[in-house]
């Protein structure tokens, strides 16, 4: 039975070694672009990119003439690494550029056949290969590792059967299987420009699920996702962001109420297309300062890539459910917008009559009829879906 299936699974490899020889011009003309983007991009370790495209580039020309032995390739693949470099490979960079390598091969293949898959999965497997190969070749127990993680996080999330289960499955993972305490899961909703909570693993998930904040208040994120809206979707580079100090980075609401110190952002991904969708937020507990741990990025990266493929078939088929009532559709007067606001920012009913020079039942009467308007349970959820609309800041 393992003869048969390793004869199958080789035969997979070779499948996909053949079809893109079939287009290796496309692919070359592919891989120059991205890489004159890297250079002119500045990004780091442009090296890693240029020698696997280089061969792999040679490689596919051999095969063209009639060549094919896709494991000669595996082993020369390390050989003129260590060659040429005389070091192990940066895990988080190697993963960057074949990611970026691969997905250029499947946008040559959807583009010259017409039954090609998003994701061609013998395509996938020969670049998981190649990711392999080139991580093992010290005998990297860091990545032998954190690929254990990888496959049992996948295994844990991919039993979710609605939008639901899938979040708290994510969640859960993030907190289970990597060294962290609390997870916190958030949408990005209004084109990027807020996050909205989803879900918490050692967290109350309602209070999660209260937080509606924009973007631009958190300038750690903001920058990154401005560079991102920079890049053309090949080129993004989805790396999750280490924040040493919480106090300096994230509103001071945020840092009080779940007593944050270090965390994690990691970005939700699909990068097929180019397209975040959310992120998760990590540390290791209450007060708790943590240094970043690199070789834990390539687990995390890979993480936020099986959460946002998962995630945007949900999403997508959320998205034609109308989640709020168009901004449009919905006129407030100057009072009622300045009533929401002083809710946002937690005051009272009595302190809000205080500050409008009205009376408090004048003011409930306001509330009432806003959460009305907004088909609102409570005021915190008048506060968000407002912010969500884009109502107030």
């Amino acid at each position: 039975m393992s003869k048969s299936l390793n004869h199958h699974l080789d035969n997979l490899l070779n499948d996909a070694v053949i079809m893109l020889s079939q287009y290796q011009e496309d692919l070359l003309q592919e891989w120059s672009q991205m890489l004159q983007s890297l250079k002119n991009t500045k990004k780091k370790s442009i090296a890693v990119f240029e020698f696997i495209s280089e061969f792999l580039v040679r490689f596919l020309r051999s095969v063209h003439e009639g060549t094919v032995d896709i494991y000669q390739m595996l082993n020369e693949i390390q050989d003129e690494w260590n060659a040429q470099f005389h070091r192990q490979p940066e895990p988080e960079a190697l993963i960057f550029h074949l990611n970026l390598l691969e997905n250029a091969a499947h946008k040559v293949l959807k583009s010259r056949i017409a039954y090609s898959s998003k994701l061609h999965p013998s395509v996938h497997y020969l670049f998981s290969k190649i990711s392999e190969v080139m991580l093992f070749q010290s005998k990297n127990e860091n990545y032998s590792i954190w690929k254990d993680a990888v496959i049992l996080f996948n295994e844990w999330i991919i039993r979710s059967q609605n939008f639901k289960e899938s979040v708290e499955n994510i969640c859960f993972g993030f907190g289970y299987f990597l060294p962290f305490e609390r997870c916190a899961l958030f949408k990005f909703t209004n084109k990027e420009s807020v996050g909205v909570g989803l879900f918490g693993h050692h967290l109350k998930t309602e209070e999660i699920q209260a937080i509606a904040e924009k973007i631009t208040n958190i300038p750690v994120l903001n920058e990154s996702l401005v560079k991102l809206k920079s890049q053309g979707h090949e080129m993004k580079n989805f790396q999750p962001i280490y924040i040493s100090c919480a106090e300096q980075d994230l509103p001071e609401k945020y840092v009080k109420k779940f007593d944050l110190t270090s965390l994690i952002i990691v970005p939700i991904y699909v990068p097929e297309e180019g397209k975040i969708i959310g992120g998760v937020v990590l540390d290791q507990g209450p007060g708790q300062h943590f240094t970043v741990d690199t070789s834990l990025f390539p687990a995390l990266m890979k993480f936020g890539q099986s959460s946002g493929e998962l995630l945007s078939k949900f999403i997508e088929a959320d998205l034609k459910k109308p989640e709020l009532p168009e901004r449009d559709s919905i006129t407030l007067s100057p009072r009622e917008t300045e009533i929401i606001k002083l809710l946002a920012d937690g005051a009272s009913t009595a302190e809000a009559a205080l500050k409008l020079y009205l009376s408090e039942f004048t003011v409930r009467d306001y509330i009432s009829n806003i959460m009305k308007r907004l088909n609102a349970q409570n005021r915190t959820e008048v506060a968000v879906k407002a912010i969500r609309m884009g109502i107030i800041d």
